[in-house]
């Protein structure tokens, strides 16, 4: 049987089998989300709400799903801001999530239209999330109770991932121990992906909603921390970086700061090759 998702699935029948166990039976749309690279995405729309479906396009992203839900269901609440509260689907035994749309708008969208003002504030506002589920005590075995073959430190997740999705060429940096030192042990809980289209602010330009926890597993604060400074412009930098000093009390090592912050970089020019290579990513 085929573990995973392709294009020629009959996904409208899917969609509208699930949003009639919600009683939704009034769908006003269903569109694809071509921006989709690690899950084929649509989005349907009714009168009670929108919804994101993802379904995955390979073994690797299938368990992937399953780690982001269960990792959204066990912060879910734990953080000053909200989380998708993902429900895990079977179509003949493949799973697939769906959410309820948080509205707002992801920080990509307008960061480089925020006054100095709105960036000192959602600076501020990121560093406290971070600072949170960093700070979150926690039970391993409470929160990956699916998912066993897939790598719950973050490290050891990105490494499947780039020998799974890049070519050996982009993934000879991943090797290169002066870039990260792989060997230090997981201290805290990661986001693993939080970058600026994973950030949802309110019509105020606060942060209201941090989103998609696939990647999400055990790190240290600088995963996390290079993820996001890394994704936005120059001026988000120092403010991240001293609102999270100053909630911690003790000054970042910039060292280790820009170390991941090119990691990042070489993992999304890989990652970005290789979906222009099978013709998901365009130019």
């Amino acid at each position: 049987m085929q573990d995973f998702f392709k294009l020629d699935e009959d996904f409208d029948s899917i969609i509208r089998n699930v949003l009639s166990e919600k009683n939704i039976t009034k769908i006003d749309d269903i569109q694809m989300i071509t921006t989709g690279w690690t899950n084929i995405v649509f989005k349907a729309y009714s009168q009670e709400g929108n919804y994101y479906f993802r379904f995955p396009r390979d073994d690797f992203w299938e368990r992937t799903i399953v780690k982001d839900y269960e990792f959204c269901k066990y912060i879910n609440g734990k953080t000053s801001f909200e989380t998708c509260e993902l429900e895990l689907h079977y179509d003949k035994e493949r799973p697939f999530s769906v959410h309820k749309e948080i509205p707002g708008t992801p920080i990509a969208h307008v960061m480089n239209e925020l006054s100095q003002n709105d960036v000192k504030k959602v600076s501020e506002q990121i560093a406290k999330f971070m600072y949170e589920l960093h700070n979150l005590k926690y039970d391993k075995s409470e929160i990956f109770n699916i998912t066993a073959n897939i790598g719950l430190d973050l490290n050891d997740f990105i490494e499947e991932l780039l020998r799974v999705h890049v070519s050996e060429e982009d993934y000879e940096f991943w090797k290169t121990e002066d870039l990260i030192d792989k060997s230090s042990e997981a201290e805290c809980l990661v986001h693993g992906d939080l970058n600026s289209s994973n950030v949802i602010l309110d019509d105020d330009n606060n942060v209201k909603a941090i989103i998609d926890f696939g990647f999400g597993g055990f790190g240290n604060k600088y995963n996390d921390l290079a993820r996001i400074i890394g994704r936005c412009p120059e001026n988000f930098k120092d403010g991240i970086a001293r609102s999270y000093e100053k909630l911690e009390g003790k000054e970042l090592n910039k060292e280790e700061l820009d170390r991941e912050i090119k990691v990042w970089s070489n993992i999304d020019g890989g990652y970005i090759n290789y979906m222009r290579k099978i013709g998901i990513y365009g130019d």
